[in-house]
């Protein structure tokens, strides 16, 4: 099973009074050290996320995330705050040519991403919901959550899935689901169980 990104011992943060523009650094909150453990739908595994190290990618400083499951690295990715935003720069061993921003600041709406990622390409649509947030209840606790929808499409051959990424400020992604528009029945999902900071 691929899972994404990501593509984070604390208790959930307290929700602030009225929504707030949130810093968008503050939305994916990357430490060397930072872990999140998520319950998998219809699994028993934990899948876990760590802050592992920080590597260059061309000029680029990346944090790399390591993917967990059942005590072994089965995904990495090298991501990066630009000025665009959060920014996907290597997925597992291969360069994302050219990099793909996935979370922008809150208000941003919609916008488009082409890559490359060895030998196949892909797009995908990505659309916010303005600045405003909502309550999303995980195992973790209940957060305001900014939602992000991504239609992508890869080639050769897999089709369009419709990912919806959940981000609350100061904790990083809560919940995260896959889907295929055409199968309803077909759908991954991960929602966060606990957020440790790195030392």
């Amino acid at each position: 099973m691929r899972f994404a990104a990501l593509i984070v011992a604390a208790l959930p943060l307290a929700a602030p009074a009225a929504d707030t523009p949130a810093p968008i650094e503050d939305l994916f909150p990357l430490a060397v050290g930072n872990k999140w453990t998520y319950k998998v739908a219809n699994q028993e595994e934990k899948f876990v996320v760590r802050v592992a190290r920080q590597e260059m990618v061309g000029e680029q400083t990346c944090f790399v995330l390591e993917g967990h499951l059942r005590d072994r690295i089965v995904a990495t990715e090298h991501l990066a705050f630009t000025k665009d935003g959060l920014t996907r720069f290597r997925a597992d061993k291969e360069d994302v040519v050219p990099p793909v921003t996935f979370l922008k600041a809150p208000g941003t709406g919609q916008w488009p991403a082409h890559y490359q990622l060895g030998e196949r390409s892909g797009s995908a649509t990505f659309r916010g919901v303005g600045n405003g947030s909502r309550e999303v209840t995980v195992p973790a606790g209940r957060f305001r959550a900014i939602n992000v929808t991504a239609d992508v499409t890869s080639e050769p051959g897999t089709g369009m899935r419709q990912t919806q990424l959940w981000y609350a400020r100061g904790v990083g992604l809560v919940r995260q689901t896959i889907g295929d528009p055409k199968n309803p029945r077909f759908m991954f999902a991960m929602d966060l169980e606990k957020f440790e900071k790195g030392e």
